[in-house]
């Protein structure tokens, strides 16, 4: 659980910080990214066999990867609104998703 704790509180430090945008700017946004991602990826790894909640995990995870894809494609390809819309959306979800999986871990690891 303590894992879960460490790994989880980072990963939505990152997240928050990807969200400002305005404050962090578009290189730092990029590596924030990237750094989340590396998170997401050994988190994944560390904590597969303790999943509560499978089919919401794997979702979650795409919703980053489908944020971090249409985020690389953004930057080489500007005006287009629809992509940006699924960037943003995908990322909302990502970030709701997370949480509410971090909630249940907590609750259901006091129960």
């Amino acid at each position: 659980m303590k894992k879960n704790v460490i790994f989880s509180t980072l990963i939505i430090l990152a997240t928050a910080a990807l969200f400002m945008l305005r404050i962090t700017h578009m290189p730092a946004h990029i590596a924030i990214s990237f750094v989340g991602l590396a998170l997401l990826i050994i988190f994944s790894v560390l904590t597969r066999k303790s999943w509560k909640l499978p089919s919401i995990e794997i979702l979650c995870r795409i919703c980053y990867f489908i944020a971090l894809a249409t985020g690389i494609v953004l930057m080489n390809v500007n005006g287009v609104a629809a992509l940006s819309g699924v960037h943003k959306v995908s990322a909302v979800q990502f970030a709701v998703l997370f949480v509410f999986l971090f909630i249940h871990k907590l609750v259901a690891k006091k129960k």
